[in-house]
């Protein structure tokens, strides 16, 4: 494993969990899964390894996270660029389907092909595409009544 697959895992459980010391946890946790994958089959990709790894340690972790309450500190290292809303992102986490939020992670934030991904779960690129498109049409819908709502209140 790279060291950015390493930060991949860590990107993907602190937008997955929005929990910090559960982020760290489950990015442990999944980095030794991911670790052993490519060890008893050293032809599986990182991408690969890392999409069942992650999915693997979500699912054992999912059930102790409410999501959409965030629970972050500064002082836990995560830093978050100034400026940066993640208002609709702690929306979309609370409302989007367990399928839909992961996609997104996977794909636009860690930037793994969908090829990837759907080997990863085992399921075929279309699921995954239709998840997707499903998942960022909820969260432009999101972010547009964010910005109309920070609009809305600049103006009044």
């Amino acid at each position: 494993m790279t060291e950015a697959d390493i930060q991949s895992i860590a990107l993907f459980f602190y937008f997955a969990l929005l929990d910090d010391r559960r982020a760290i946890e489950a990015s442990t946790q999944a980095l030794a899964l991911c670790r052993d994958k490519k060890k008893r089959n050293p032809e599986i990709s990182n991408p690969v390894a890392l999409v069942a790894a992650t999915k693997i340690t979500w699912d054992k972790f999912k059930v102790r996270v409410t999501r959409g309450r965030p629970n972050t500190t500064v002082e836990s290292g995560w830093l978050i660029p100034e400026g940066v809303d993640l208002g609709p992102w702690r929306e979309f986490q609370k409302t989007a389907s367990e399928d839909e939020l992961l996609t997104v992670i996977w794909s636009k934030i860690l930037k793994i092909e969908d090829n990837d991904i759907s080997e990863g779960l085992g399921i075929t690129q279309g699921t995954i595409r239709y998840r997707l498109g499903r998942a960022l049409r909820k969260l432009g819908t999101m972010t547009q009544g964010m910005g109309k709502l920070k609009h809305g209140t600049a103006r009044g």
